[in-house]
């Protein structure tokens, strides 16, 4: 994949110029995810997403060129546990927005936000920044990972939760795996396994949470959804790298699929 800040000005204003070029932005978060994985989770699981579908979208005749990713976001669920930072919903929404019209303003049409990180809140801030960006219809603003109203905890998703994704965990109820349990930890095993606390995941036990159910509760946080937990849900000791390698070629052909259909289909408004 290009990477946009290693290209100097002229390589830049090339891509600029090319119909193909798709600009690919991976937002994180910087948020506890348990006692066993780092806070860097879905920072990290966001390029990852990033890295998976631009043979993908390379294969289909477009041009991928990897943004700086930006590692905080959204996460008003974690944000009284120590290490998290959470940004307001204004405050993502201003910054993506104008790193979009930045890129925009010299020519970039196509962008796609690679997001791991399911904060209902931090979903909020992605569906305006698309709506803010597409008011013109001068850019097209595409989803990866987990979809303002599609994709988070309790709300379907092609890609991310899809029951082919599901299917391949170990849990007994992969229903309610979700924030740090079993599929969070074997991403994690197979992209960066010096990270997991791997004795420690191994002894904790499971805590089964209908995410769902609480999340409609609100306003609540992770620690009002268990009490007595700590910040994860779900199995991790479940977790093993095949199982995370497997989902993200999983998920990546699920997600391509659909991003290049509406790559295809979009036209930009004339001037």
């Amino acid at each position: 994949m290009i990477r946009l800040a290693e290209c100097t000005f002229e390589e830049a204003a090339e891509l600029a110029r090319d119909s193909k070029a798709v600009i690919v932005l991976p937002l994180g978060a910087i948020e506890e995810h348990g006692p066993h994985l780092p806070l860097l989770v879905d920072w990290l699981g966001a390029e990852e997403l990033a890295r998976v579908i631009a043979p993908h979208l390379r294969r289909a005749g477009w041009r991928p060129v990897l943004a700086p990713s930006l590692p905080y976001g959204v996460s008003p669920l974690a944000e009284d546990w120590s290490g998290t930072v959470s940004l307001s919903i204004a405050t993502l929404r201003r910054v993506v927005g104008e790193i979009i019209r930045g890129l925009a303003r010299h020519g970039f049409r196509r962008f796609v936000l690679a997001n791991y990180q399911a904060d209902p809140g931090h979903l909020r801030a992605m569906a305006l920044i698309k709506r803010d960006a597409q008011q013109r219809r001068r850019v097209q603003v595409l989803f990866a990972g987990f979809t303002p109203g599609r994709a988070g905890p309790g709300r379907p998703s092609e890609a991310m939760v899809n029951p082919r994704v599901t299917a391949l965990l170990r849990s007994p109820q992969p229903e309610r795996e979700w924030h740090s349990g079993e599929l969070e930890t074997a991403m994690m095993l197979a992209v960066r396994p010096k990270l997991v606390r791997r004795a420690l995941a191994r002894r904790l036990p499971p805590a089964w949470v209908d995410v769902k159910r609480a999340l409609a509760s609100r306003p609540t946080t992770f620690r009002k959804m268990n009490p007595r937990g700590r910040g994860y849900f779900g199995w991790p000791a479940a977790a093993r790298a095949e199982t995370g390698r497997a989902a993200l070629k999983l998920r990546a052909r699920l997600i391509s699929r659909e991003l290049i259909s509406e790559l295809r289909r979009w036209r930009p408004a004339r001037s």
